[in-house]
């Protein structure tokens, strides 16, 4: 089976504790796809970088710490308005930090099938990077539009693959039939918007609620976070909070995914 991996900011290392206890319990994991937090999740385990915080610190700065204390991507959003600027925050020490993390290595040097999914900003369309460096193909699929600057590709502009699949289930089926989805998505927010930037906000949100809900029937197991209470997309103070959950979601589908991970690839297309 593959695992699709989907975005959430800091929630996404609930992914590593997702894979942490497939591991202990010997379920083989034929690929891994994600999208923004999900794919430094699925480049870290690739390249056996299994430990969260060490994967936090290599990444996590100053600049990330400062919009962190700012609040929600709401919050966020009247500072972006405030400044006038094209983005927030500049990639550059994020992008440090994921190179210190995996170095000179290649997506196609990976040990595990591997797919890193971003959306082209000017076309919408979809890209599932499986070539090149991975520093720079999982600083392109974390690009929140917006917040960091899009990253040059090949002659795109790429940013967060949220935009186009929250949680990529169709590019880990190009890796292996049979697909568990992990989603760490957030619960719908119950508050309504107090501005009109807040209002588009809320309005790209449920637009790719709905697209993943698509995505998501396209997937053999659904394992979803489901936080108690909501986590803010850069709240670090939580990882050892999504973590655990990661662990404790995958425990309670133990059994179904166990199962899923049986099927190999003779038994999907037999001979006639």
């Amino acid at each position: 089976m593959a695992l699709a991996l989907g975005g959430g900011g800091v929630r996404g290392y609930a992914h590593l504790g997702v894979l942490a206890v497939l591991e202990e319990a010997g379920v083989p994991i034929r690929g891994l796809a994600g999208s923004s937090a999900g794919a430094l999740a699925a480049a870290a385990w690739a390249f056996g970088h299994k430990d969260p915080w060490k994967v936090h610190e290599a990444i996590f700065d100053q600049e990330v710490a400062e919009l962190s204390r700012a609040g929600s991507l709401r919050t966020l959003a009247r500072l972006f308005t405030a400044l006038r600027r094209p983005h927030l925050a500049e990639a550059e020490k994020v992008g440090q930090g994921l190179k210190r993390l995996f170095g000179e290595a290649r997506l196609e040097e990976s040990p595990l099938p591997l797919a890193i999914q971003a959306a082209d900003l000017l076309t919408g369309e979809k890209v599932v990077l499986r070539r090149g460096p991975v520093w720079q193909a999982v600083l392109a699929s974390m690009a929140i539009p917006g917040l960091f600057p899009p990253v040059p590709w090949e002659g795109r502009l790429l940013v967060d693959g949220d935009v186009v699949e929250k949680v990529p289930v169709r590019a880990a089926k190009a890796l292996f039939p049979k697909v568990v989805a992990v989603d760490v998505s957030n619960p719908p927010p119950k508050e309504p918007p107090r501005t009109a930037l807040e209002a588009a906000l809320l309005a790209g949100e449920a637009s790719r609620r709905r697209l993943k809900a698509l995505a998501l029937k396209e997937a053999d197991v659904v394992l979803a976070l489901d936080p108690p209470f909501p986590i803010d997309t850069f709240d670090h103070e939580k990882l050892p909070l999504v973590y655990e959950l990661g662990q404790k979601r995958a425990r309670e589908r133990l059994k179904e995914v166990q199962a899923l991970a049986r099927v190999r690839l003779r038994d999907l297309f037999p001979r006639r």
